[in-house]
C-alpha cells in the first residue's frame, strides 16, 4: 500500500458538498454523500488495520484500544464543541429546548432516538444520527479484521453485504406493524439504522482488502463502475415503470426513486444497493488513479476535506443562523435564492470548520495519535518502543483525520 489517499480527502468534502446542498433546497439525492463518506470510512478505518498488522506483531485487544484512543480524539472533541454551540445558538436564537436529546447523543444512540421517537426531530442534531451510525460500526467492525484471517475476513464481509438488504427487508417489514399508517417514518428507519447501512462499510473494507489489485489492475475499478451504472439504471427503470403503472404522469414518474425517504415496493430495500455501488465505485477510481480524478489531488480540496467531519457537523446551525438573518422576500423559494443560500452556507462553514481543525482538532488528533502509538509500544512482542512507535506512526498516514 502507498501512503495517505489524498484524493479520499477530497472525496469527503464533495460529500459534504452534496448534504450542504440538499440541505440548501439544491440537490435531491445529496443525501447520497452520507453513504460515500460510510465507504470511506470503511476503507481508511480497515487500510490502517491491515498495515498495521502488516508491519507489526500486536495483540488484537491492545490494537482495538489504540484504535479507539484515536478515533476518540478524533471524533469526539468536535462533537461535544457542536452540541455545546448548539445548546447556546439555541438560547439566542429561540429555538425548541434540545436538552433531552443529550443522553442519546452522548451514548451515539441518536439514529435509534429518531426511528423510534414520535418528537418531533430537532433541526440542529438531526443530522447527528449519522455519527451514531459510524460510531456503531467502530464498536464491534474491527474485530472482524483483528480476529479472523484475511480470507475469512474477506467471507465475513461479503456476508455483510449480502445481509444487507435482507436486515432492510425485516425492519420494514417491523416499521410497517409498527407504523402502518406513517411509511415516512418506516422509510426513515430503514435510513438511519445502522445494521441495515452496514453493508456500505463492508464494502469500503472489502476495497481496503484489495487495494494493491485495484493499483495494478484499474480495469477492476472500471469494471466497477460499469457495474454500479448497470444496477443504477435497472433500479431506475424499474421503479419509475412501477410508478408509471401505479397512475404516475410527467414528473412524478420519476419521484421516489433515488430518494432518502423512498418506500414502496421494497424500494427502500433495493436503493442502497446502487446507491453503495456508486459510492464504492467511485473511491475505486480514486484508489485506481483515474485521470478524471486527477483534480480531487489539488490542495484547496484536499484542506476542505480534511476538515468535512467539522463541516458536517456545523452546516445545519450555519443554515440556520443565516435563513434567520435573511429577510422574508418574494424569491425566497426561487433556485437563484437557493443558490446564494448554499454558498453563503458552504462559504462560512468551510472557513469555520477549517479553522476548527487548524487550532482546534488537529492538536487532539496528535495526542490521540501519541497515546495511541504508546499503547502498541507496550504490546509490541520483542521490539523497542520508539521503533514501534515509527513503525505504526508510519501506517498511520492512511488512516482517516
Amino acid at each position: 500500500m502507498g501512503g495517505r489517499v489524498y484524493s479520499i480527502d477530497s472525496l469527503r468534502a464533495i460529500a459534504m458538498t452534496m448534504v450542504i446542498a440538499q440541505h440548501s433546497g439544491l440537490l435531491p439525492f445529496g443525501w447520497t454523500g452520507v453513504w460515500l463518506f460510510y465507504v470511506i470510512s470503511g476503507f481508511v478505518i480497515s487500510r490502517n488495520f491491515i498495515e498495521e498488522n502488516a508491519t507489526a506483531d500486536l495483540r488484537p485487544s491492545a490494537h482495538y484500544l489504540s484504535f479507539l484512543v484515536r478515533r476518540t480524539f478524533r471524533i469526539i472533541p468536535p462533537y461535544v464543541a457542536y452540541i455545546l454551540l448548539c445548546m447556546i445558538a439555541a438560547l439566542i436564537i429561540n429555538l425548541p429546548p434540545q436538552a433531552r436529546e443529550i443522553p442519546y447523543l452522548a451514548t451515539f444512540t441518536y439514529n435509534w432516538r429518531m426511528i423510534f421517537s414520535l418528537q418531533e426531530q430537532s433541526p440542529i442534531f438531526g443530522h447527528l444520527w449519522t455519527i451514531s451510525v459510524e460510531e456503531q460500526f467502530y464498536l464491534f467492525f474491527p474485530w472482524v479484521i483483528l480476529l479472523l484471517r484475511r480470507d475469512v475476513t474477506i467471507r465475513a464481509l461479503l456476508a455483510i453485504v449480502a445481509l444487507g438488504p435482507i436486515f432492510r427487508f425485516l425492519l420494514a417489514q417491523y416499521l410497517s406493524a409498527s407504523f402502518p399508517s406513517d411509511p415516512g417514518r418506516i422509510s426513515f428507519g430503514v435510513y438511519a439504522s445502522s445494521l441495515g447501512q452496514f453493508d456500505a462499510f463492508a464494502l469500503g473494507s472489502l476495497l481496503a482488502h484489495f487495494e494493491s489489485n485495484i493499483r495494478k489492475s484499474p480495469h477492476i475499478a472500471r469494471r466497477m463502475m460499469w457495474l454500479a451504472i448497470v444496477v443504477g439504471t435497472f433500479y431506475a427503470i424499474t421503479y419509475a415503470c412501477l410508478n408509471a403503472l401505479a397512475g404516475a404522469r410527467g414528473i412524478d414518474v420519476i419521484r421516489n426513486i433515488i430518494s432518502g425517504i423512498a418506500f414502496g415496493e421494497k424500494r427502500e430495500v433495493f436503493v442502497y444497493i446502487a446507491v453503495d455501488l456508486g459510492a464504492a465505485a467511485i473511491v475505486a477510481g480514486a484508489i485506481a488513479g483515474w485521470k478524471v480524478f486527477k483534480f480531487l489531488e489539488h490542495p484547496k480540496l484536499v484542506s476542505v476535506g480534511q476538515a468535512s467531519y467539522s463541516g458536517y457537523l456545523l452546516h445545519p446551525l450555519t443554515l440556520i443562523v443565516i435563513h434567520k438573518i435573511t429577510p422574508s422576500t418574494g424569491i425566497a423559494g426561487s433556485i437563484a435564492f437557493k443558490l446564494i443560500i448554499f454558498c453563503v452556507a458552504w462559504i462560512c462553514t468551510v472557513a469555520v470548520a477549517r479553522a476548527s481543525y487548524t487550532m482546534f482538532e488537529r492538536h487532539f488528533i496528535r495526542y490521540g495519535h501519541l497515546i495511541s502509538n504508546r499503547i502498541l509500544a507496550k504490546s509490541r512482542h520483542g521490539q523497542p518502543a520508539a521503533s514501534t512507535a515509527a513503525v505504526v506512526a508510519s501506517g498511520r498516514s492512511s488512516e482517516s483525520v
